[in-house]
C-alpha cells in the first residue's frame, strides 16, 4: 500500500446516548479520535468508559432501538459515515473496516468449518471470484495468519483459544480492509498467546498498511502495539498524546491510576 499522509478516520465531537423507557445514558460526550494511514491507535479505560460504544459507532452497529448518535462527525477517508445510506454502510463493514471481537468462541460459528466462515466473508465482498479463486484465497489467508492451509476443513472447537483467535482476524483481514478495530482481541488468552497475537497484529500492520484502533483496558499491551494511546473515563478522552509521553509524563489522575495499577511507573522509562 502506498504511504499516504493525513488521517485515514476522524472522529469529531461524537456524542452517543442509550435510552430506554427508564433512562438515558450518555455513553460519549463529544470526543475527537484521529489515526494516521498505517498508525495504531490505543483506546485505554475500564469497563463502560464507551470505549466499545465508539467502536460500534464507527462501523453504525449500535443496538437499534436502544444507540443513537446525537451529534459529530466521522470522517472515513474524508467521508462523513454517518450521512452514508445502508447500502454504502454495507460496502464499508469488513471490507474497509473491520473488527475483531474480544472472545472468538462467541465470533465463530461451531457448526461451520474455519474455511467455509472466511470464503463466506470473502464472498460476500467479491462475488466476481470463482469457487476455486476463493478456496485460493482461504488458503491464503490462513497462512497470512500463521496456520496450515489444510486446517480450513477444520472446526472451530478443533482449535486452541490462540489458533481461534487467529481465525477471527484472518476473517477480518481477508478482504483487505484499510482500519481494523480490535476490541480487547488478547484478553481470553494467556500472556504466552497474548504476545504472539500481538506479534502477529504488528506484522499485518506493516505488511498490509493497516491502521489499526486497538481498545483494552490493559496499559501494557497497548504500549507494546501502539504508536498513540487515548485515556477514555465515563465517555470521555481524559488525555492524549504518544505512548512515551503519556506512560512517562502522565497529566491527568486517572491516567495515573491505570499506570499505577498496572505496574508501570517512571522509572521504566
Amino acid at each position: 500500500m502506498n504511504e499516504k499522509n493525513g488521517n485515514l478516520i476522524e472522529i469529531k465531537n461524537l456524542k452517543v446516548e442509550y435510552r430506554t423507557d427508564m433512562e438515558t445514558v450518555s455513553a460519549v460526550n463529544n470526543i475527537d479520535i484521529a489515526i494516521g494511514h498505517g498508525k495504531t491507535l490505543g483506546l485505554v479505560g475500564e469497563t463502560g468508559a464507551g470505549k466499545t460504544t465508539t467502536a460500534l459507532s464507527i462501523l453504525r452497529l449500535l443496538p437499534e432501538r436502544t444507540g443513537f448518535i446525537e451529534d459529530g462527525e466521522i470522517l472515513f477517508d474524508g467521508e462523513d459515515i454517518l450521512k452514508a445510506d445502508e447500502c454504502t454502510m454495507q460496502h464499508i463493514r469488513g471490507n474497509r473496516i473491520s473488527m475483531v471481537f474480544q472472545d472468538p468462541m462467541t465470533s465463530l460459528n461451531p457448526v461451520l468449518t474455519v474455511g467455509d466462515q472466511i470464503a463466506e466473508a470473502i464472498r460476500l465482498h467479491n462475488e466476481h471470484l470463482t469457487k476455486e479463486e476463493v478456496e485460493q484465497k482461504v488458503e491464503e489467508t490462513l497462512m497470512m495468519v500463521g496456520i496450515l492451509p489444510q486446517r480450513k476443513i477444520e472446526y472451530p472447537h478443533q482449535f486452541s483459544g490462540g489458533m481461534k483467535q487467529r481465525v477471527v482476524i484472518a476473517i477480518a483481514l481477508c478482504c483487505e480492509p484499510e482500519l481494523l478495530i480490535a476490541d480487547e482481541p488478547t484478553t481470553a488468552l494467556d500472556v504466552t498467546i497474548q504476545a504472539q497475537i500481538l506479534e502477529l497484529l504488528e506484522q499485518l500492520k506493516e505488511e498490509m498498511g493497516l491502521s489499526i484502533l486497538f481498545i483494552s483496558h490493559d496499559m501494557r499491551v497497548v504500549y507494546q502495539l501502539c504508536d498513540r494511546v487515548m485515556i477514555m473515563k465515563d465517555g470521555t478522552i481524559v488525555e492524549s498524546g504518544d505512548v512515551d509521553t503519556v506512560y512517562f509524563s502522565p497529566q491527568h489522575e486517572y491516567t495515573k491510576e491505570l499506570l499505577e495499577a498496572a505496574g508501570i511507573g517512571e522509572d521504566e522509562a
